[in-house]
């Protein structure tokens, strides 16, 4: 059965359960008719899920054999600006989580430019966070079809206010749309409803320039991956080759895994963190997006002499691996336990056949863009757009200078005093 065909059935069948519903109401409940009419809208709707799982399947397939049969690597969707204008009538509103349709779910499936951070897995994820609430705002046509959509994350926090972003924690999320009128109907109405909401801010967060001022401070590092190992050594050079190597020396130990590795991943990120001054997130946050997405995220952990000293919180979408999270103990960087780590990270997303390697968000010619550069990354842009009552107004960002002095005392509380309280803050932080 071929995609199209899975498309034609769903649409006749998504028609003949309305028209089952419909016959509802001029039935008596508990009668005969009742139950089976019960008994056709359980069998079409069990032929529904069936065939949305295969379209998803055929999907992805067909997404394989196109980047395939290209010898170039073609950036992932995400990285995709609309290009397109919508030629006809559209409207936006404002929908409440739990009024969310299930053709929004269907529109981040089958939509090339999504990110993983679209889907229904992480959208819960997010709406089960402490101090949040969602909201989506839909753009559909005159035939009340969806060309465009942005999650919104509100965050009413005790100590930061309220103030609302797309999308918190992550490195991805903004309006999905491949029209750029639409793409900016949906900021319009952030900017419009920034204005009037008793709220400090609305912050979108994207890979697209349009015609409101962006901060571009940030950007994503990528790599795009060779199919062998030989070939990435060979394109890393001797200099990283010769750093990889002094880590041997310590005779470190890898494992990668799940969340049978989470405390030592924790272990170790927590006390990076409060070297860096930053509040660290739970345990179980990761815990939660862990069972969440189980089979796209991998933990991977370096240890000597069975000791945890570097980790990498991994998470596959399509042929991209990103690293949102990464940690080196101090003690551990005299050793290249950092790039012995990435490297074999980075040789662990060619087992995965991975065709891009994504590094994750840094400032840019921060010291951790310079890391990811020297590995063979290249920059992509981030437009982060903020949207408030007071021109200029500050999002809460660890780039914020207001954030000097807490990050000053953050670096001498000990580790254990920091994974009480890091949480708490952490999670007020977007």
């Amino acid at each position: 059965m071929d995609i199209e065909a899975v498309k034609s059935e769903l649409k006749s069948l998504k028609a003949e359960k309305g028209q089952i519903a419909r016959q509802f109401k001029q039935v008596e409940s508990g009668s005969a008719e009742h139950a089976a009419l019960i008994e056709q809208m359980q069998q079409v709707s069990s032929r529904v899920k069936d065939l949305e799982t295969e379209q998803k399947r055929l999907l992805k397939a067909q997404n394989e054999d196109e980047e395939a049969a290209s010898p170039v690597r073609v950036l992932p969707g995400q990285f995709a600006a609309p290009e397109e204008v919508f030629q006809g009538d559209f409207s936006v509103s404002r929908l409440a989580a739990d009024a969310i349709p299930d053709a929004w779910w269907h529109f981040v499936d089958e939509h090339k430019q999504a990110s993983v951070y679209h889907s229904r897995a992480v959208w819960d994820f997010l709406r089960a966070q402490p101090h949040t609430s969602a909201e989506l705002l839909l753009a559909k046509n005159d035939k009340d079809q969806i060309v465009g959509g942005l999650p919104l994350i509100f965050m009413v926090t005790p100590l930061m206010g309220t103030f609302a972003v797309s999308l918190p924690f992550f490195n991805y999320g903004g309006p999905l749309t491949r029209f750029t009128n639409v793409f900016d109907a949906l900021l319009e109405v952030c900017d419009t409803e920034s204005k009037k909401e008793d709220i400090k801010y609305i912050e979108v967060r994207t890979l697209a320039k349009v015609k409101f001022e962006a901060s571009t401070k940030k950007v994503s590092m990528l790599r795009a991956m060779p199919d062998t190992y030989e070939q990435f050594d060979k394109e890393i050079g001797t200099k990283i080759r010769a750093q990889v190597k002094k880590g041997d020396t310590y005779q470190p130990r890898l494992r990668i895994g799940g969340i049978e590795l989470l405390d030592d991943y924790y272990e170790v990120f927590a006390q990076n963190m409060r070297d860096l001054g930053t509040p660290v997130d739970s345990k179980a946050f990761f815990e939660a997006l862990l069972k969440a997405m189980p089979e796209q995220c991998h933990i991977a952990v370096a240890y000597i002499n069975d000791k945890p000293v570097a980790t990498g919180f991994l998470l596959e979408h399509g042929k991209m691996m990103e690293i949102p999270w990464a940690s080196t103990l101090r003690e551990a960087n005299s050793m290249n336990m950092n790039m012995w780590l990435y490297d074999r990270i980075l040789k662990f997303s060619i087992d995965r056949k991975m065709h891009w390697f994504d590094f994750g968000r840094s400032t840019q010619d921060a010291g951790t863009y310079r890391f990811k550069k020297q590995w063979g990354a290249e920059p992509q842009q981030h437009y982060w757009y903020n949207f408030s009552k007071e021109a200029g107004g500050d999002s809460l960002n660890p780039d914020n200078p207001k954030f000097k002095m807490a990050i000053a005392v953050w670096q001498r509380l000990p580790v254990w005093l920091t994974k009480i309280i890091g949480p708490y803050v952490a999670r007020q932080l977007p």
